[in-house]
């Protein structure tokens, strides 16, 4: 939207936008969540008279005021009720997915598969959780530049949501570590669309800003299933899956391997290896 649409007095807007700054600025703190008890908080309201809603947009828009809201006070409040519906829907979005990807962000992850793990055992059905790991990702951050990483994971969450089905989950849950929640799926079928995407992103071209060549990656992945035969919890499920990826790693990357069913299982035995060694396998370099 363009600012010069609105209707304010440009010296009238230019003073409501210093006084918006500034108190955005000194509510600052307040909006940390380390400092938020739960406890208290309140609505502040400014009656700004002569402000139509195309001008908040316009404001709104060049300074990013989303998550604030307004309201008319004598006009159809019906449209600003609607950019406030709109509104919560954004802030909703952005509190459970990655700005990057767009997939679920690590929050949203693990309350899905929570939810998820207690469908499965009141159903008696599969539950299948895959971790996914870009092999030697830091070697691209080093080589082509971070820019050129986020492309990388951008791409890769585009090829994840297309390769899903309607009712499976994608996040993202943590740098270059990506996982899928896929409901009623065993084993077999589980490792069908595991190899599927392995396969997808072999065929990933990433073309980056400033790099000559497309640049092409792999994947590995870690597999894990419960059939929803006795109660399953959100970390021996990610405990299998974790040490099921680690062995991918282990065998030679751009694989899947899968970890016995957790139905069938005790708690994962704790691995060995050093975290120099494990370091070494999932990024390719060793402690300096």
């Amino acid at each position: 939207m363009n600012p010069e649409n609105g209707h304010l007095p440009s010296a009238t807007r230019e003073a409501l936008l210093a006084e918006l700054d500034t108190l955005r600025s000194m509510l600052a703190d307040l909006d940390n969540p380390s400092s938020q008890s739960g406890e208290e908080g309140m609505i502040i309201m400014r009656l700004c008279s002569g402000l139509r809603l195309v001008d908040w947009e316009a404001i709104s828009h060049q300074r990013d005021f989303r998550d604030w809201l307004a309201l008319p006070l004598h006009a159809d409040p019906l449209p600003f009720l609607a950019r406030i519906q709109e509104t919560l829907n954004d802030l909703v979005f952005l509190s459970e997915h990655d700005p990057l990807t767009k997939l679920y962000n690590r929050g949203a992850f693990e309350r899905i598969l929570s939810a998820e793990l207690v469908r499965a055992y009141r159903a008696g059905q599969s539950l299948a959780l895959v971790l996914l790991d870009v092999d030697d990702f830091k070697a691209v951050n080093d080589t082509y530049g971070h820019p050129c990483g986020d492309k990388v994971l951008e791409d890769l969450g585009a090829m994840l949501l297309a390769e899903k089905r309607a009712y499976d989950y994608a996040a993202r849950i943590g740098g270059e570590e990506f996982a899928l929640i896929l409901p009623s799926v065993g084993l077999v079928r589980a490792e069908m669309v595991v190899s599927r995407v392995l396969a997808a992103v072999r065929s990933m071209t990433i073309l980056c800003d400033g790099v000559s060549t497309p640049l092409h990656i792999t994947i590995s992945a870690g597999l894990a299933i419960t059939k929803g035969k006795i109660p399953t919890t959100r970390e021996k499920l990610y405990a299998l899956a974790d040490t099921a990826l680690y062995q991918a790693k282990t065998a030679g990357k751009d694989r899947v391997m899968a970890a016995p069913i957790a139905d069938l299982t005790g708690p994962p035995e704790k691995t060995l290896v050093r975290a120099d060694e494990k370091r070494f396998l999932f990024t390719g370099l060793t402690k300096g």
